[in-house]
């Protein structure tokens, strides 16, 4: 039964054109990392966040083990161990202080505020692996900080913790996706993925022992979704840039705002505010110009949705 079903979507699926195949991709995944945030926000009400990162991490795990189990485990064979452990240990800290961000912070604001992890990645790249920069890399650099200070507002309001963690991780992100870049040209998407489970699984145990609570029936159900979700995300994430080009995907990574604000209203009663729209904005323009520039230059791009 389930067999047909599949069958039948995947035959659904093969009539639509390949680029609207990866566009309609590039929502599911928008909308899955959304939900996966909206699922941490709910879970924090009982559980500490080091716990909620493990778990999102250790049920990855056992949705990846039968893929695992297939290749006979030869999906973790690789020459770059190192950079998988600096890359997890960067992911760890960039997950720690979202999701803790997004425990005391509506998540409209937190999502704005994610879309400057590209203009980190960039000025790392810039600075570390010595990439071309130009005045017009530099300007949408510029104009993603510019964006992130109308969110923030400094010096009118007084920034809270949240918005700050949620700027924090994002830098760790951008530093983990420059990782990825340098491992691009040997590691395969699927090494990636796997690697990132099986090391952050144990190393965020390590906090959550020390905040450890077992989870109640009503929360277990959504760490499961959570790592579900993310699951599906990352994976429609992927595919969807092997069916389309970064011109006709990247736009689509800001309906992650509009359902951020739809689900933060109707489940916490979140109203972002007129800042937060205008700032997002004009992070996400410098981001999506500046990963539409690496990809027309054939530069493996610093931009990976935050999951």
């Amino acid at each position: 039964m389930n067999h047909s079903i599949a069958l039948r979507v995947t035959g659904l699926l093969s009539r639509i054109p390949r680029r609207a195949r990866g566009m309609l991709l590039a929502m599911i995944a928008a909308a899955s990392f959304t939900l996966l945030h909206t699922s941490v926000r709910y879970a924090s009400k009982e559980l500490h966040v080091f716990e909620i990162t493990f778990f999102r991490y250790f049920f990855a795990l056992l949705f990846l083990l039968p893929g695992l189990v297939k290749s006979r485990f030869g999906i973790l064979q690789t020459s770059k161990l190192r950079l998988h452990l600096i890359r997890s240990v960067l992911l760890m800290l960039s997950m720690w202080s979202l999701f803790t961000a997004l425990s005391i912070t509506p998540l409209a604001q937190v999502t704005a505020l994610s879309f400057i992890a590209p203009v980190f990645g960039t000025i790392m790249a810039i600075l570390i692996l010595k990439e071309r920069s130009t005045l017009s890399r530099w300007l949408a650099v510029l104009f993603g900080f510019i964006g992130m200070l109308v969110v923030l507002r400094p010096g009118i309001i007084e920034i809270s913790l949240g918005p700050l963690l949620a700027v924090f991780g994002a830098l760790m992100w951008g530093l983990s996706t420059l990782v990825i870049k340098m491992m691009a040209q040997t590691e395969s998407s699927s090494t990636q993925v796997t690697y990132m489970a099986v090391i952050v699984a144990p190393l965020t145990f390590i906090g959550a022992w020390f905040v450890w609570e077992w989870p109640t029936w009503h929360v277990l159900p959504a760490l499961i979704f959570m790592a579900f979700i993310a699951t599906v995300g990352q994976f429609a994430y992927t595919k969807s840039f092997m069916l389309a080009d970064a011109t006709a995907l990247m736009p689509l990574d800001f309906t992650r705002m509009l359902w951020a604000s739809l689900l933060g209203y109707l489940l916490f009663g979140e109203i972002p505010g007129l800042w937060t729209w205008v700032g997002g904005t004009i992070i996400f323009c410098s981001a999506a110009y500046i990963t539409l520039r690496e990809a027309k230059s054939g530069t493996p791009a610093t931009a990976e949705a935050v999951s």
